[in-house]
């Protein structure tokens, strides 16, 4: 069996977060009121599509594909989501998810940018750039709450 190089991880990682960021959205978007938010989530939605092709592209160049999230990934986020979504569905709420989306993605972004020894420049980039994004879309998600 063969084990994947780190840079492969990276963006598989990448990828995979993306694409639950842009779920997610999916699923929280047409319930926003403020037009402002959506406007807001609907531009993050599109950020999070481009970093997630990124991804993809950085691994076809090496002959790698990024794989799918499963639903045993997928299950608990969707879960905890609905289930704070419940008896709330205030755009003060959703900002609040947001929120914690992004700091999630943050934390584990740091983690993996802590040692990048066998990442490519490319992939240390893309990740930086993710990060850089997910901190200035807290930033902007706090005006809601």
């Amino acid at each position: 069996m063969q084990t994947k190089s780190r840079d492969e991880e990276m963006l598989c990682k990448i990828y995979k977060d993306c694409k639950m960021g842009v779920e997610s959205m999916s699923k929280l978007l047409p319930d926003i009121s403020s037009q402002d938010m959506k406007n807001m989530m609907a531009a993050q939605l599109q950020s999070y599509q481009n970093f997630a092709s990124r991804a993809s592209e950085l691994l076809a160049r090496n002959g790698k594909a990024a794989g799918d999230v499963g639903l045993f990934e997928k299950l608990p986020a969707e879960m905890g989501m609905a289930i704070s979504r419940a008896a709330d569905r205030s755009d003060s709420k959703t900002a609040e998810l947001m929120i914690n989306g992004y700091v999630m993605g943050v934390t584990e972004l740091k983690k993996q940018l802590a040692d990048v020894s066998g990442i490519s420049e490319q992939t240390a980039k893309l990740a930086d750039d993710l990060l850089q994004f997910q901190l200035g879309a807290i930033c902007d998600m706090k005006r809601f709450l």
